[in-house]
């Protein structure tokens, strides 16, 4: 009976096929990658179910249906994957731009509000005498008007 790890030439042509698979799947983001994933599985899947079967015709093809489908699925994760992390990435430079404007909308506010204010004000003191005002006695009282 042969061994899936039998020290024959189909050994080494395994291992040719797993490093090629593993090589492989970093191209998935692009059409030819994919082509070569999906291509590389199903040999990977005839390969392995051949020495596992002892060279069964059925289980051969079978198995590389099934690495042709375990590829497609990689791809897809793969894809959805790159969907949802872009998606991320523009949501929150989003959500950064709409702070980032909000923040410069309030600095400019505080720039109208006190930026005719010099720090070399000068005030000066204005004594208001007690007076009454609709029958209200107001007391004598100091306020301090900008000089300019």
């Amino acid at each position: 009976m042969k061994t899936l790890f039998s020290p024959t030439g189909r050994h080494q042509i395994f291992s040719v096929l797993i490093l090629a698979s593993a090589l492989l799947a970093g191209c998935a983001n692009s059409d030819v990658g994919k082509g070569a994933t999906v291509v590389g599985g199903s040999a990977l899947g005839a390969f392995t179910a051949y020495e596992a079967s002892d060279g069964d015709a059925a289980w051969t093809t079978g198995g590389a249906a099934l690495g042709a489908v375990a590829a497609l699925g990689a791809n897809a994760y793969a894809e959805e994957s790159e969907r949802l992390a872009y998606r991320s990435g523009y949501e929150a430079a989003l959500n950064q731009s709409v702070k980032q404007q909000y923040w410069i909308m309030q600095n400019q506010q505080m720039q109208k509000q006190y930026g005719d204010q010099d720090e070399t004000e000068t005030f000066v003191p204005i004594v208001i005498p007690e007076q009454e005002i609709n029958g209200e006695l107001r007391d004598e009282r100091v306020i301090y008007l900008k000089a300019r």
